[in-house]
């Protein structure tokens, strides 16, 4: 299949954060993409994000991508485990960096696929006609949601505790996707400060009437801060061209 992609991000602080702990990052000549959302104090949080989003980008500046779809999910498995012993070497030898960590979600398009790494709460979505979100959460929110245990309407008070995460242990186990990818489709990575903030229905709206992708995603911040900014607010987007 013949095709070019277009990619527009930005990130915002929000409303109520002191410093930005997102962080995102591309390499267009490899078609891939990446953005994490640190946690953390000391501002650790921030460097979790930065090293995590680097490390990746570098090493897969370096690759040879020539590989089939599954070969590619193993290399992103491969680097997302080398980062996050990278991260949590830095917070054993530095009490400053104790406890820092950061989600990831990440993808590169190869071929006719889209190949994906995820860890943590940020998420991938893909607009083909309709919003679908491609990613689980890794979040006590979301083990009690799968397990049936929250009433509708009432909001759990854990809904920020992570489960997995890049840094916080010694090893961790990526989720990897391959996805087959079609002309016109539209793929986005973002923070829990868009996805939290604003309602599915409504970025599925926003991207029905946008002209461009340069055009969604500052709509999209500008309601996540209408509906109260209360975190950093993170859109990475990619559209596939025919």
């Amino acid at each position: 299949m013949e095709y070019n992609i277009e990619s527009f991000g930005m990130s915002d602080l929000g409303l109520v954060r002191q410093n930005n702990e997102d962080v995102f990052n591309a390499v267009p000549e490899k078609n891939f993409f990446a953005l994490a959302d640190g946690m953390g104090g000391h501002n650790a949080g921030e460097i979790a994000a930065s090293l995590a989003v680097q490390f990746l980008c570098e090493r897969v500046s370096q690759a040879d991508l020539s590989n089939s779809a599954e070969e590619m999910g193993q290399f992103l498995r491969q680097i997302v485990a080398e980062a996050n012993a990278h991260i949590w070497g830095l917070s054993v030898q530095n009490p400053h960096y104790t406890g820092m960590g950061t989600t990831l979600c990440c993808f590169i398009i190869h071929d006719e696929s889209l190949i994906y790494a995820h860890v943590g709460d940020s998420r991938l979505y893909r607009f083909r006609g309709h919003l679908e979100l491609l990613t689980r959460d890794h979040s006590l929110r979301a083990s009690i949601q799968a397990q049936g245990g929250q009433e509708e309407g009432k909001e759990l008070p854990c809904k920020h505790v992570i489960t997995r995460a890049l840094g916080t242990t010694s090893n961790v186990m990526p989720d990897i996707g391959i996805l087959s990818i079609l002309p016109n489709d539209i793929y986005f990575l973002c923070s829990d400060g868009l996805s939290d903030m604003v309602p599915e229905a409504t970025i599925e709206a926003i991207l029905k009437v946008a002209p461009k992708i340069d055009l969604a995603v500052p709509v999209m911040i500008q309601t996540a801060l209408e509906k109260g900014g209360n975190d950093n607010i993170t859109v990475l987007m990619v559209k596939i061209i025919n």
